[in-house]
């Protein structure tokens, strides 16, 4: 039986713009029509109208740079073991839960180095668990000491070492593969200028990935390890917290997604030490600045991006994304513009902008609805009233 959505602004994110006063229709699992008002008339056997004047229904968010199943530094620095691994998976489902609440519906996982980031997503997969759809990379790949190494990514050294890492991965059902191009701030002992994978070992990787018709990420963080994933063929450049005009120009030729991951590096600054290692805080200091200069001049190009917040380590739990698209208008993008890189960019991204992405008819029923207009205060994103995933209300009206 249909559920009808009306009486609100419905931003569509798709070939219907901006809808001021807009009707959705689900039935099932799918999307069956959406429009005016004036247009679209409510299937008189509904099961539920739901009335959300005042509001404004979007497409349900996608986070594209997310760690669910999160370990402390303690554990990172003692080893990771059984019991480890079982208090991880248990944070995991305070993460999917407030992931849920902030209208996130689909998320990629960049890294767990145990296969309960698998279970949990055929648990959800199944309707065990309420949370997002979860595309896993697995662990990612990293060289000896690598960035992750003791934490979300497996070890690996030269070609045949990575693409054997990347296929392991796949046979376990990952959806993306993650290479580490470069050091980063949550690796001890290493700077985030350092470049670590090869080109020649982050392509056999790739290669496996593409094989598959999977996408595969970097985590690039400088110039020199951003042209060296691209030079790979990577699909998505992760952070990319010093980037020049070669490698802007370069991921515009290429038509390559950017994931700038702005405000997981503000927080760090932000917190400092009181919250965060000692390591991280300096690093970060580092780059905040360039990484902003960087976000504007990709902004400038026309470089195509894409939201994550890299979130749900112990430092930072899931479900802030509203905090990075706000971010992003504080440094020039536009409301809409912001809106589309959390839906239609990422779905793009994630090779699934046939079912997600937009709202329109035929796709999965997948949105929010939040108080106020995100389009005149990006904050409204903080204020989830409804959340739909697949025809099915996660939170909000029953």
């Amino acid at each position: 039986m249909a559920i009808v959505i009306r009486g609100g602004r419905v931003i569509t994110v798709g070939t219907l713009g901006v809808i001021e006063k807009g009707v959705v229709v689900v039935d099932g699992q799918r999307i069956t029509a959406v429009g005016p008002e004036k247009e679209v008339a409510a299937p008189k056997d509904a099961a539920q109208v739901i009335d959300v004047k005042g509001r404004t229904v979007v497409p349900g968010l996608i986070d594209m740079h997310t760690h669910i199943c999160p370990f402390t530094d303690a554990e990172t620095k003692e080893g990771i073991n059984a019991s480890t691994v079982t208090e991880s998976v248990v944070r995991a489902l305070e993460n999917l839960r407030r992931t849920t609440a902030a209208g996130i519906t689909t998320v990629r996982d960049m890294g767990c180095k145990h296969t309960g980031i698998f279970a949990l997503r055929r648990a959800i997969d199944a309707g065990e668990r309420v949370g997002p759809r979860i595309l896993p990379c697995g662990a990612a790949i990293a060289m000896t000491g690598g960035h992750g190494y003791n934490s979300v990514a497996d070890e690996a050294d030269g070609p045949e070492a990575c693409r054997a890492l990347a296929r392991k991965q796949l046979r376990l059902g990952a959806d993306v593969i993650k290479i580490m191009a470069s050091g980063g701030a949550g690796t001890w002992g290493e700077r985030v200028v350092d470049s670590q994978l090869t080109v020649v070992e982050m392509a056999a990787a790739v290669e496996e990935a593409h094989k598959k018709g999977k996408t595969a990420a970097s985590h690039a963080t400088y110039i020199d390890s951003t042209i060296d994933s691209l030079n790979a063929g990577i699909d998505t450049i992760e952070h990319g917290l010093i980037l020049n005009d070669a490698c802007i120009q370069m991921i515009l030729k290429l038509n390559r997604c950017y994931v700038p991951t702005l405000e997981a590096y503000e927080r760090i600054v932000r917190l400092g030490a009181k919250v965060y290692p000692p390591y991280f805080v300096p690093k970060a200091e580092m780059v905040v600045g360039p990484h902003k200069e960087s976000f504007q001049l990709a902004l400038k190009a026309g470089v195509k991006m894409a939201a994550g917040t890299d979130s749900g380590g112990h430092f930072w739990p899931m479900g802030d994304i509203a905090l990075e698209l706000e971010r992003m208008v504080e440094f020039g993008m536009t409301a809409m513009a912001a809106l589309e890189t959390a839906t239609r960019n990422a779905a793009e991204a994630i090779q699934r902008l046939d079912q997600l992405g937009t709202l329109e008819t035929g796709k999965l029923a997948d949105l929010i609805v939040v108080d106020g207009n995100p389009l005149d205060d990006m904050a409204a994103m903080r204020n989830i009233w409804l959340v739909m995933k697949e025809g099915k209300v996660q939170v909000g009206a029953a």
